[in-house]
């Protein structure tokens, strides 16, 4: 056995925390968007034009000058009133009703995050945020109102820390028959808060989650207007990546969502880890409510926190928004907390995982999974912080899967520096990624609805095509977006990236992944194990990873046992201070 200083443990899966999710879920990719002009066709009362009359009022979007297919765009479509002052923290109230008719020709601005986020090739900046950012975005080829096509609507990622809906385009997926709709909401410390005077203002008694809340009223707007632009409000299919991903869990669990949504397709991440609570103390972490009095202390002073009636909220509801995403991000224990979405008792009434466990979740069809080497493209930053070969591997494995340490080495060869660091993506990998997905496909044995689990292995383009299918690299493909990494896609790229589409499009449609050039891809269940190759070969498997599989759930089920938490989530002073230089040495 290699003895590991245990003194050391906590603060090593402190710095794994970290390194995953500011350098794995946060990633930000750009789209260009269309300046094509507008013009007006056909039978107002049928046709679908470039002005369109929603709730809120008459928008005005762009049509692209194409004989047939006509692609219609319409942008920053208000679906929520701006939650500026005293909405600042509530939940989404309805759209203030315009007059005359809304530009909707360009996308709305990004909600506030930080300016620039992420590490390598997930560094994003973003330039002139704010917080009047709940829009919403629709590509159609749809040319009558009675048309019913089926329903995309794309949750970003971003680590519920940034990014925006706007950067993926629908240009592509559309053509496949689809309505695809975009939206942004309430990211960081904005999006996701709980504090005392929140919860006493609330009618429930709860706080936190806005962000969520935010997603659920997008999904009202949908099924209330979607028909305006040729989509069928009975058919909508809810994806996303990353921390779209995890929002997709959330709102599968989510009371407030049930029936506003028909099928789920989650990329690469689910909440099924344990959760902090608004109120309750768990032994990794403290309530939110007690974050959120943090928070307050950092940004008004301890002397004005503790005084009574609402003086410390609203004096946080006048500060200037930067100042709340900057105080969130200097504090070691905030910024490792802020983006953790919460128990709140009302959006989300229980932790995810038992939700599923109880099959209390939204039954509908469902496609999840991952890809084959989500950690490629960050393992400079794992290296940086826990140090390279045998013993920053070790000290990874301590840090995240300390409970089967011993039997971890006979899974995962460390026998040279290649396959170190091999085993270590691979690790991490099947860890963060692969268990989860797994056990969200497992959980929807509770529920009638049929799953599908993939395992996506394209190479995507990226320049010298230097990773495989890292985290993030789906998403070229199921966009039709192939030069999103600014590489050079070859003609197997494009073939690739329409048998992608028309997987996504086909499940939205009918609930089922299969059709052309993809049979036998059959339903997950517990005792098949059942799975789908999306890669060179596109081809059906069973049983991925089984025995690596057994040996994270041994793990999981002792932490289940111990009611501990799959990693500790307060940081200590000092490891900001180390990630800022990995992240720095890694961009």
């Amino acid at each position: 056995m290699i003895m590991i200083n245990t003194d050391n443990v906590f603060e090593t899966a402190l710095k794994l925390l970290n390194a995953f999710l500011i350098g794995v879920c946060c990633i930000f990719l750009l789209s260009a968007c269309s300046s094509e002009k507008y013009k007006r066709t056909g039978d107002e009362s049928k046709s679908i034009s470039a002005e369109v009359s929603i709730s809120g009022g008459l928008i005005r979007g762009l049509i692209s000058d194409k004989k047939t297919n006509s692609l219609k765009q319409y942008h920053g479509i208000p679906f929520a009133a701006p939650p500026l002052g005293k909405l600042r923290w509530a939940p989404p109230a309805p759209v203030i009703p315009w007059a005359g008719t809304l530009d909707a020709t360009s996308h709305g601005r990004y909600c506030m995050q930080p300016e620039t986020t992420g590490i390598g090739i997930y560094i994003g900046t973003r330039s002139n945020p704010s917080e009047d950012c709940l829009t919403i975005n629709v590509w159609t080829r749809a040319n009558k109102v009675d048309e019913k096509r089926p329903v995309m609507v794309w949750i970003h990622g971003g680590g519920l820390l940034g990014g925006a809906g706007f950067e993926q385009s629908g240009e592509a997926l559309t053509k496949k028959g689809v309505v695809l709709v975009t939206f942004n909401y309430r990211l960081g410390r904005l999006g996701f808060f709980s504090h005392p005077e929140l919860s006493a203002e609330s009618p429930k008694g709860v706080s936190g989650n806005q962000g969520f809340r935010d997603q659920i009223a997008a999904l009202h707007w949908v099924k209330e207007n979607i028909t305006k632009f040729g989509g069928d409000p009975n058919n909508v299919t809810i994806f996303g990546e990353s921390a779209g991903s995890f929002s997709v869990s959330a709102l599968q669990a989510s009371p407030l969502a049930k029936g506003l949504f028909h099928r789920a397709i989650g990329q690469s991440g689910g909440i099924f880890w344990p959760m902090s609570h608004r109120s309750i103390d768990r032994p990794w972490a403290p309530s939110d409510e007690k974050l959120g009095m943090m928070l307050a202390e950092a940004l008004v002073g301890e002397a004005l926190v503790g005084e009574g009636g609402n003086a410390s909220l609203d004096l946080l509801r006048a500060m200037p928004a930067d100042q709340v995403i900057a105080a969130a991000e200097s504090s070691p224990a905030l910024s490792a907390l802020e983006y953790i979405p919460t128990v709140d008792g009302e959006v989300l009434p229980d932790e995810i995982s038992f939700i599923f466990a109880r099959g209390e979740q939204a039954d509908v069809p469902t496609m999840i999974g991952n890809n084959a080497n989500e950690h490629e493209a960050v393992m400079d930053l794992f290296t940086c912080i826990n140090g390279s070969g045998i013993d920053g591997f070790n000290r990874f494995k301590m840090g995240l899967l300390g409970e089967v340490f011993d039997e971890i080495g006979s899974l995962y060869p460390s026998d040279s520096e290649q396959t170190i660091l091999q085993s270590w993506e691979e690790f991490s990998n099947d860890v963060n990624f692969t268990y989860p997905m797994r056990l969200w496909a497992r959980a929807m044995s509770n529920v009638s609805s049929d799953v599908y689990l993939y395992w996506f292995n394209y190479y995507p383009p990226v320049a010298d095509r230097q990773y495989k299918a890292f985290h993030g690299g789906d998403l070229p493909y199921v966009f039709g977006q192939l030069d999103m990494f600014g590489g050079n896609p070859v003609g197997t790229d494009f073939v690739d990236a329409d048998t992608m589409m028309s997987i996504w499009t086909r499940f939205a449609a009918s609930g089922n992944p299969n059709g052309k050039n993809i049979d036998g891809w059959e339903a997950f269940t517990p005792s098949n194990e059942s799975y789908f190759i999306l890669g060179s070969e596109n081809a059906p498997a069973r049983n991925l990873r089984t025995e690596r599989m057994g040996l994270i759930e041994k793990a999981w089920d002792i932490r289940r046992v111990q009611g501990t938490a799959s990693l500790p989530t307060v940081m200590p002073t000092g490891i900001k201070d180390l990630m800022r230089k990995c992240k720095g040495a890694n961009s």
